[in-house]
């Protein structure tokens, strides 16, 4: 029964080193009359032939046309946004414009290629702070973005994008406006232009003429 046995065990070790690449598998008995494999040589051992193992070809399954210029475009499209936007500009107001506005508010028209991405954020700088107002990407090329209260006189703008994390992507060429409003300090105007007054009211006891 030992016999059987250890010829069974010996040949599964032979299987399982005929799967070491290039292994050299050595054999010979010894004085018992037991075959020995290993495969460091042993005196009056001989050299085992092993047959070819066998291989398994992966077949890597081929992604279809449509597919595979989809995720092209994806790829292409978060390259250029990883690098700014192509086009970041605000159209209007033009640059040097003067804008009457006597409650402040004055609205931008900005467009971006490619499309404003969704996950990103279009705010304004204005005379080197960002402010509050903001668009949130929504796929399109134009955007309106409406700065409230500017203060009379002149501002530098810039368009700027950022990423949720607050973080600058991108940011336009800047354009100067001069924001017109009426003030307090202002005085109405006056000579042959001036907008006519209204009578004054009588004193008491004095009638009118």
């Amino acid at each position: 029964m030992l016999r059987p046995l250890l010829c069974h065990t010996l040949g599964i070790l032979l299987i399982a080193l005929a799967g070491l690449a290039h292994a050299q598998i050595y054999k010979w008995t010894d004085d018992q009359g037991n075959t020995i494999y290993s495969d460091q040589p042993h005196p009056n051992s001989s050299q085992v032939e092993l047959p070819p193992t066998n291989t398994l070809e992966t077949n890597v399954p081929q992604m279809p046309a449509s597919q595979t210029g989809s995720s092209s475009q994806n790829s292409d499209r978060q390259g250029q946004l990883s690098n700014g936007y192509n086009t970041l500009q605000i159209t209007s107001p033009g640059d040097d414009e003067a804008i009457r506005a006597n409650d402040g508010n004055v609205t931008l028209v900005i467009n971006t290629e490619p499309p404003l991405s969704p996950g990103h954020i279009l705010r304004a700088s204005v005379d080197g702070q960002l402010r509050q107002e903001a668009v949130a990407g929504n796929g399109q090329s134009t955007q309106r973005l409406t700065l409230s209260e500017l203060d009379r006189g002149s501002h530098d703008i810039v368009a700027v994008v950022t990423n949720t994390r607050g973080e600058e992507v991108d940011r336009s060429p800047g354009i100067t406006v001069h924001v017109q409003r009426t003030s307090v300090l202002q005085p109405g105007r006056t000579g042959p232009n001036a907008a006519p007054q209204a009578p004054g009211v009588p004193a008491a006891g004095n009638p009118a003429p």
